[in-house]
């Protein structure tokens, strides 16, 4: 059987990626979102969360944007109490600049805040992907398990490179790269007990950011694999704050994201192919 959760990324990132989550799950394609605890429109997207009990929330760990919810002089932070950029924050994390307590009580903290506004979290993953790194990745596991939660994007999941179009090889390699990426994290994420279940895939929309979200669709309705395949999406809108965040074109990539999510014809195709959405809820937590 062929089963598949199109998770929404960056729940609370902006008040646009907000309704454009939401848009997407009442068209009845999203069925799970992770949410950044640390947010800039958290309050506003817990609202909505409240009123959509069928949507399953993640915690997106956020360790590379805005402030810290633990102590602001941890090891995680710069100078002016920031988080350091994604870049910076591997090379630290190589070099044992940052303890392993420091990872571990922030992303408490950002799963505290999250159960404290009435959200039961049913799976974690991380902002711009950090715990592919070793020490954030048994940082993340360790909380997890304290915690009780099940799944961890890339743990025990498989990537999956999509066949969008053919071509030379050296039109393919910042995808391959992101792919080969991909692959190294979920073998350093895996655990000798993880073995059992379901065959688990992943599919994300970075491995493939110079293709439209047409073409990729496309390609994932192909390569869809019985078991359970994640979709990994970033609907929003290309407003004002959007924009402040991000360049004028990955906005407007994550709109034409959101029109794609967002259309019947869409959901009609997936059902047309065999494959049953489904959310990390229905897994048990």
């Amino acid at each position: 059987m062929k089963q598949l959760v199109v998770n929404a990324d960056d729940l609370a990132m902006t008040h646009g990626i907000n309704r454009a989550i939401m848009q997407t799950h009442r068209a009845g394609v999203v069925k799970s979102t992770s949410l950044i605890a640390n947010g800039a429109a958290f309050d506003d997207a817990v609202s909505m969360l409240r009123h959509s009990p069928g949507l399953s929330t993640g915690l997106h760990v956020n360790l590379t944007q805005g402030r810290p919810l633990a102590s602001a002089g941890s090891s995680l932070v710069d100078g002016r109490g920031f988080f350091h950029r994604p870049a910076a924050l591997a090379l630290r994390l190589s070099l044992g600049a940052v303890s392993m307590r420091a990872l571990e009580d922030e992303i408490t903290a950002q799963a505290q805040r999250v159960l404290d506004a009435g959200i039961s979290i049913t799976h974690f993953d991380s902002h711009h992907n950090v715990h592919l790194h070793p020490m954030a990745a048994a940082a993340l596991t360790n909380v997890a398990r304290r915690m009780k939660i099940r799944w961890i994007r890339f743990r025990s999941q498989r990537p999956v490179l999509p066949d969008v179009e053919q071509g030379p090889c050296w039109a393919h390699v910042d995808a391959r790269a992101r792919h080969l990426l991909a692959i190294l994290g979920s073998q350093l994420c895996a655990r000798r007990n993880d073995r059992s279940g379901p065959s688990r895939w992943i599919i994300g929309t970075p491995q493939l950011r110079h293709y439209s979200p047409r073409d990729l669709f496309a390609a994932i309705v192909r390569s869809c694999r019985d078991g359970l395949t994640e979709w990994v999406c970033h609907p929003g809108y290309a407003d004002e704050e959007l924009c402040a965040m991000l360049s004028a074109q990955a906005a407007q990539l994550r709109e034409a994201e959101l029109k794609l999510l967002a259309d019947p014809d869409t959901r009609i195709s997936l059902q047309r192919a065999g494959i049953e959405l489904v959310s990390y809820a229905g897994f048990g937590s």
